[in-house]
């Protein structure tokens, strides 16, 4: 598993791995300036937008135009799902992104961990988030239960029973890496994102107004 780690995040890192301080709120991914905000609406004291932008290499990794603050909230809402699939919130936990911290996980029947409020997630600090979407697929057994929460980036280690790592070959779905987000479109304040699969995901993010 540590080999296949290797060269799965070794992708992810080109891409990641950039200079970055968790207490300064400003993010660069390579030849993506990060811009100001474009907040569409104001709702209940949040300015609410759906400036997202999807990575031009990759085109599976989805990241916040402006760095994620403290206190942001992020608003996912799987309109249409498959069972096998998994809609991913990570973050840097080290200075060279060589390490992942996955905060949340979406599932057809809403988060993996269902302690949190199903839609939003609210962030807890400054620092480098992303989004991204697995697939384990694994015919009549559901989704797996839970996750670990440190891994590298781009990488979900999944928990669940020993029938359902028999049943799914975890590795080979890791080695394949995210699916890819085939289309976007702005629908007010909130971005659809289409995926190859034919799931569609709708994503918004919310800042207390000034």
């Amino acid at each position: 598993m540590m080999l296949m780690h290797k060269t799965i995040h070794g992708a992810a890192l080109a891409m990641l791995a950039l200079p970055f301080a968790c207490a300064v709120a400003q993010t660069e991914l390579p030849k993506v300036d990060v811009t100001a905000p474009k907040f569409e609406v104001h709702r209940r004291g949040y300015d609410v937008s759906s400036d997202f932008n999807v990575d031009p290499r990759m085109s599976a990794v989805v990241y916040p135009a402006e760095a994620f603050q403290k206190n942001d909230v992020i608003d996912v809402r799987p309109l249409r799902l498959e069972p096998d699939e998994y809609f991913v919130l990570q973050e840097c936990s080290s200075l060279d992104c060589t390490q992942g911290h996955v905060l949340q996980v979406w599932v057809a029947r809403g988060t993996l961990d269902t302690s949190r409020d199903p839609n939003r997630f609210w962030i807890p600090h400054d620092g480098k988030y992303f989004l991204w979407m697995q697939r384990f697929p694994m015919a009549g057994q559901g989704a797996f239960t839970g996750f670990k929460s440190f891994s590298p980036p781009l990488v979900l280690d999944p928990l669940g029973t020993a029938e359902q790592f028999q049943l799914c070959d975890v590795r080979a779905a890791q080695e394949r890496g995210p699916e890819k987000v085939v289309a976007t479109e702005h629908d007010g304040a909130q971005m659809k994102l289409h995926f190859a699969s034919g799931s569609l995901v709708l994503i918004k993010r919310a800042r207390p107004a000034d």
